[in-house]
């Protein structure tokens, strides 16, 4: 049987601060009576902790645009976030490439470093990654969090990748595998490489959430998932699973997926399998533009195929609408069943416009017409860091949570 954990004077105090500075993080510029109201509390339980917070350099006092306040006659000041109050590295090891970046507290990207995985094992791509996490300590200084992210299904809590089945990783202890190869004195955190993203987007570019008070982030690379995030009305809101999507099964007996099961959705749609019909394509002596376009031997990369496809070869074509036609199905299950009032979609493939409008056809399509059908669908523009800048943020997150205690 669990219990409520009691609470006491010390534990209001830190609640209070770490609400107070999660406030100030997610709506500043934001006077103090605007805090108060938010969060039900006095105006001097706020002055109190503010003041202690600006004391420490995490927040600072603006000049505010209102004009004076009739009744004191002066003008209120906003509160902000000090950028550069602290500083966190975010990591993303996908095991066949490792991003390392530092950042402050806005996301603001300091210093950077993406090189391939040295092989697919598991044990050199963490000693590759904490090599990296080294020099990027080495160059810079101390950092106050580190964010670390894989693709696969990772207990958040304890730090264990469970599985990446198409890298036979499994039960993996990436926080105390961190912990044996780094003496970090900061907080280590690991979570979801598309969990990751969507925390990313929630501190970092609001902007593209239009006040969205629920949202799911469909991440498309090797492979495919789409986490959902709800009540982002003020905060980051909570994280419902890694949303391992690329496994649904969308065509029952259709290709082997690297799960051992047939037609999953990461079979057909994502960047690995649409690499593979396309070579398939090139084995059989089709695919000619292609085939131009890639030196003799070279894998083709989703540029080159892009490229193809822009230049009308029908090989393929075919193979990118059927990737395309599927995700279009797959979108819009997924919004009939969770009705997220924003979708971001980040992939490579729809760096396209031609094949962001036959997703989109797709999805109008086969949304249930009955239901609201305003979800807002924004695509993001896939960028190698991304995945650690979304690590950064994790770490970030979880010292909101703390830092003022």
């Amino acid at each position: 049987m669990q219990f409520e954990q009691g609470n006491n004077l010390p534990r209001v105090k830190v609640t209070n601060q770490s609400s107070i500075l999660q406030m100030v993080y997610h709506c500043g510029p934001i006077t103090r009576a605007d805090i108060a109201k938010r969060l039900d509390l006095t105006l001097p339980t706020i002055t109190t902790n503010i003041n202690t917070m600006i004391a420490a350099g995490l927040v600072r006092e603006l000049d505010s645009p209102e004009p004076a306040d009739r009744r004191h006659g002066r003008r209120s000041r906003l509160l902000d976030i000090v950028p550069d109050a602290r500083r966190f590295i975010g990591v993303e090891m996908t095991g066949s490439e490792t991003a390392v970046c530092l950042t402050d507290y806005r996301g603001r990207v300091l210093d950077r470093r993406a090189a391939p995985a040295p092989s697919r094992d598991y044990e050199e791509n963490l000693d590759a990654a904490c090599s990296m996490v080294r020099e990027l300590l080495d160059r810079n200084g101390g950092a106050d969090g580190l964010g670390f992210c894989v693709p696969g299904l990772v207990d958040s809590e304890t730090g264990v990748l469970k599985v990446r089945p198409s890298y036979n990783w499994y039960d993996k202890p990436i926080l105390r595998d961190i912990g044996r190869r780094l003496d970090l004195q900061c907080p280590v955190t690991v979570e979801n490489n598309a969990c990751a993203r969507a925390y990313g987007a929630s501190l970092f570019q609001r902007e593209l959430l239009n006040s969205a008070p629920t949202f799911a982030y469909l991440f498309i690379h090797a492979g495919i998932a789409c986490p959902l995030i709800l009540n982002t009305s003020s905060a980051f809101g909570s994280i419902v699973g890694a949303g391992e999507v690329g496994h649904m099964v969308m065509e029952p007996n259709g290709p082997q997926c690297t799960c051992g099961n047939h037609g999953c959705l990461e079979a057909i749609s994502s960047d690995r399998a649409v690499i593979a019909r396309c070579m398939d394509a090139l084995a059989r002596g089709g695919a000619p533009v292609l085939r131009s376009l890639c030196p003799v031997g070279e894998e083709p990369g989703m540029a080159r195929i892009l490229q193809a496809q822009r230049d009308g070869d029908a090989d393929v074509c075919r193979v990118v609408e059927r990737a395309v036609y599927t995700l279009g199905l797959a979108i819009a299950n997924i919004d009939n069943f969770t009705c997220p009032h924003a979708m971001l979609i980040e992939g490579k493939l729809f760096r396209s416009e031609d094949n962001r409008r036959q997703l989109l056809e797709v999805v109008h399509h086969n949304v249930c017409n009955v239901k609201r059908t305003d979800t807002d669908f924004v695509f993001v523009e896939p960028d190698e860091f991304s995945g650690a800048r979304g690590a950064a943020a994790v770490a970030i997150f979880h010292d909101l949570q703390s830092a003022a205690e």
